[in-house]
């Protein structure tokens, strides 16, 4: 029977974490038309990384939607008990509001997000599907992170002020007229959280020829964290997409959404809801 020093105990881990949401990784809903855009971001990331995006999409006239995945803009420690499926669930919540409010609901993502759009077309009525440098595979031993979250909760540690994308984020942010927050993520990855990454890789692939709605991939030449190559691993498993439409970029590493053609990848996603969203109804 639980008594008040067991649920202290369960809970000692969680009450001793900040429980502030950081600035800039706010949810956003920016309402529209009865057509909506589901925006997820990514690994250790928040909703700062696809906000552009989903503004350039309301700026179109949609509704748009980025919600913040469980785990992220708060603190890395939460991490310690991340599952995949509280990602997909906090995606999922995400498409439902879209879902009571609009008629279509396209589903998009950068990266990891990006794997949670397909596993969300490949399960609920979505109109279509954007892919922004997804892994489906990394040439990386992902499964030792499943050892090392036991032992070695964070890799990789770095800071703001290394990340030349930050910095172009700040000025962008000046120039828009934004709060300057610069690059809202964890500097540091978490190997629970890489753990369940590669599990999600793993569903993601298995529901791949399940997706039976057109779609859009688009991956960059440049990217130092995806290979170019996912882009075929993906497209070549979309085997009941009634359509698979491909995009190359030259220049942008990873953060597609925010690097140098990220208007390219705006200008895409939006021609491509035009092209494949049904006329609303009267």
């Amino acid at each position: 029977m639980l008594n008040s020093k067991t649920i202290d105990y369960y809970y000692k881990g969680v009450k001793q974490m900040e429980l502030k949401i950081m600035r800039g990784a706010e949810p956003v809903y920016l309402a529209g038309n009865r057509i909506g855009c589901l925006c997820l971001h990514g690994l250790s990331a928040s909703p700062q990384e696809v906000l552009w995006l989903a503004q350039h999409l309301h700026q179109q006239g949609f509704s748009a939607h980025v919600p913040r995945l469980y785990g992220h803009g708060i603190s890395r420690k939460h991490f310690q008990r991340v599952l995949w499926r509280d990602w997909y669930l906090s995606a999922l919540d995400g498409y439902h509001l879209l879902r009571a409010n609009c008629d279509q609901v396209f589903v998009m993502g950068l990266s990891m997000g990006g794997l949670l759009a397909l596993r969300l077309a490949a399960a609920e009525t979505v109109a279509g599907v954007v892919v922004l440098g997804s892994p489906i595979h990394l040439d990386l031993p992902l499964w030792l992170a499943h050892y090392l979250r036991y032992v070695r909760p964070a890799l990789a540690a770095s800071s703001p002020e290394d990340d030349p994308l930050d910095a172009r984020i700040r000025s962008l942010q000046a120039q828009r007229g934004e709060p300057i927050t610069g690059r809202v993520a964890y500097y540091q990855m978490s190997t629970a959280g890489v753990a369940e990454l590669h599990k999600l890789q793993g569903e993601v692939s298995r529901a791949l020829p399940n997706v039976r709605v057109p779609a859009l991939l688009i991956f960059s030449k440049q990217d130092q964290t995806v290979p170019y190559k996912n882009l075929a691993l993906i497209q070549n498993s979309l085997i009941n997409a009634p359509s698979v439409e491909t995009l190359t970029l030259e220049q942008s590493d990873h953060i597609l959404t925010n690097d140098v053609e990220c208007e390219t990848v705006f200008a895409a996603a939006e021609a491509f809801v035009k092209r494949v969203a049904q006329p609303e109804r009267a």
